[in-house]
Formats: structure tokens, sequence, C-alpha cells
């Protein structure tokens, strides 16, 4: 099932995490899916579905040191 938002984190090896809250259609460009994890040179990335942007807000809000960018 499709969810609306997505929160994507980024945990950078440097110590903080930087985040985004994406539409469905955000996320689907970018080949993201509910439970989606990757490696980069420079961070961790994961990604989790919600059916709001509130419940994504707070999601991330509970995360320590996590920048939200939007």
């Amino acid at each position: 099932m499709e969810c609306p938002y997505y929160a994507e984190q980024k945990y950078m090896y440097a110590g903080y995490v930087e985040a985004k809250i994406l539409t469905a259609q955000e996320a689907e460009i970018l080949g993201y899916e509910d439970g989606y994890v990757d490696s980069r040179d420079n961070c961790k990335v994961y990604v989790d579905g919600f059916d709001s942007k509130m419940d994504a807000r707070r999601h991330l809000e509970d995360l320590t040191d996590c920048h939200i960018i939007n």
C-alpha cells in the first residue's frame, strides 16, 4: 500500500540526522518505498511511510539531533 507521505532520514556519519518529509510522488521519483534502507558514502538512509504529514513530522521530531530540512 502506498503511503501519502514519507520521512527520509539520513543518518550522517558525522553524528546527526538530516531529514525531509516527502510526498508519495517525490518518494517515487527517488525510488523510495516504506522500509527503504540504503548505505551511502556519507550516511545511511532510512525511509518510512506515514498516513499524514503531521505523523511524519512527529516521528522526525522524536529523533535525537535531527535537522528537518522542510
